[in-house]
């Protein structure tokens, strides 16, 4: 899972993509990189951290031009086998060359059948521990010279996920899969035009939303603006395609911004809408209604909007500690919930409670702040969980645990709330989730189902 940002015709390019990257910064906090161009050369700066501590505004000056791309990287299960590195071969974006030109790529997604992928790239091995390198090989490999078909060739055989962006010379390329699995924006402020995971980054900078890249399209901004091509596992079209579609649900569930516009959806909206048809299918009497910041305030205040029970900040989260669901390992996590958060004592003491979360993978952070509203004096805690349970791995880009990990995929109801010390918890039906939006079949439920969409 990573977020990524783009930016062409536009004076100080670098700067403005790092701060669409900091807008994007709940997606990822582990790499970060920005790649410009000059129209002739690419200038790279990339390292391990969160976006303002990688960037000085010395490495900012040093990255020239009106064109640049950035990527902040999530780590993958492979990196947590690797200790000491220092981002530099799993950092994007990555460099390649072709027709005597550099060419930078990112990458939001996952690639499924990198072996067989190998096989087609002339030395059959990567310089760096990034699968999107693969991409960006079969994209220099190609003997096509029509850009469009050039990344068609790149692209036509990956099994996986990806919303990509390459940056060569003064042009930039954005590609999403067929299944529009990840999001992918076009903006625009005065002759500038953007690219982004999110539009929470738009809103931050003045830029105007344009519309998604859609899936299966092929888009290239150039001097003379964008023009469009599409395609899906058979070839390149003209007009868009009709394909199956498999947008992550989770997207809206936790993932993005709550100021974002994803899959046609407000994510804010949609998080309230749940609040409501979760307290619709679980009733439950209580004081007050406390949402787990700050994922799930806006699923709270659906709850406390639908039951008619005030709305308490019973917790306080500390925004010092970075999102606990995207450390790599539990230890970490463990320590991160009790310093994240703070129990209100004076607004929860002896009071019930329905304690609103948007999901539970691990149980790491459920039992961390039903243990400190209990220490606080509630007296009662019941627990709403605004998606299904989560049963199986996500494939697709989001390092969801394995089976093993995953609490919900070997422990019934009952056990899981006794193990989080929970009065009473449940969780939002598949049903409900689906009567959310209003294409159901066109959203991923993989983790939530096992079906998963992208065999």
């Amino acid at each position: 899972m990573c977020g990524v940002f783009g930016v062409s015709n536009c004076r100080k390019a670098a700067e403005n993509v790092y701060l669409g990257l900091h807008y994007n910064q709940h997606r990822a906090q582990d790499y970060a990189g920005i790649v410009s161009s000059d129209g002739v050369n690419l200038y790279r700066h990339i390292g391990k951290g969160i976006v303002q501590d990688v960037f000085t505004q010395s490495d900012l000056d040093n990255l020239h031009g009106k064109m640049a791309i950035g990527h902040i990287r999530y780590p993958t299960i492979d990196d947590k086998k690797e200790k000491g590195d220092d981002g530099k071969q799993k950092a994007q974006p990555l460099i390649g060359s072709f027709k005597d030109k550099e060419v930078a790529l990112v990458h939001n997604g996952n690639i499924f059948n990198c072996k067989e992928l190998l096989k087609k790239i002339k030395k059959r091995r990567l310089k760096s521990a990034i699968d999107s390198e693969l991409i960006l090989r079969l994209f220099c490999e190609s003997k096509r010279k029509d850009d469009f078909k050039r990344v068609f060739d790149a692209v036509r055989y990956i099994k996986g996920t990806y919303s990509l962006i390459f940056l060569y010379d003064d042009d930039m390329i954005a590609v999403r899969d067929p299944y529009g699995n990840r999001p992918l924006a076009l903006g625009k402020r005065d002759k500038s035009w953007f690219l982004s995971s999110e539009t929470v980054a738009f809103d931050g900078m003045g830029i105007k939303y344009v519309r998604d890249i859609k899936p299966g399209e092929i888009l290239k901004i150039t001097k003379k603006g964008p023009q469009s091509m599409y395609f899906n596992e058979k070839g390149l079209y003209v007009t868009p395609q009709d394909h199956k579609r498999a947008y992550c649900i989770f997207e809206l569930i936790y993932y993005s911004h709550p100021a974002s516009f994803v899959f046609g959806q407000y994510v804010d909206d949609f998080q309230t809408r749940a609040g409501k048809v979760l307290f619709a299918e679980g009733k439950v009497e209580a004081d007050c209604v406390v949402g787990v910041p700050d994922s799930a305030i806006f699923h709270a205040e659906g709850v406390s909007e639908a039951s008619g029970i005030p709305l308490k900040k019973g917790l306080v989260r500390s925004h010092y500690i970075g999102r606990t669901f995207i450390e790599p390992f539990q230890q970490l996590r463990d320590i991160k919930v009790r310093k994240k958060f703070t129990a209100m004592k004076r607004l929860v003491k002896g009071k019930k409670i329905i304690l609103v979360d948007d999901s539970i993978f691990r149980l790491t952070t459920l039992n961390g702040v039903v243990k400190l509203l209990k220490e606080a004096g509630a007296a009662e805690i019941h627990g709403l969980i605004a998606s299904p349970p989560i049963i199986r791995p996500c494939y697709y880009g989001i390092d969801v645990p394995t089976r093993k990990e995953l609490i919900a995929s070997h422990n019934s109801l009952e056990k899981i709330r006794k193990k989080s010390g929970l009065t009473s918890l449940k969780y939002l039906s598949l049903d409900g989730l689906r009567s959310l939006v209003p294409n159901p079949d066109d959203f991923c439920y993989a983790c939530m189902t096992g079906n998963y969409p992208i065999k």
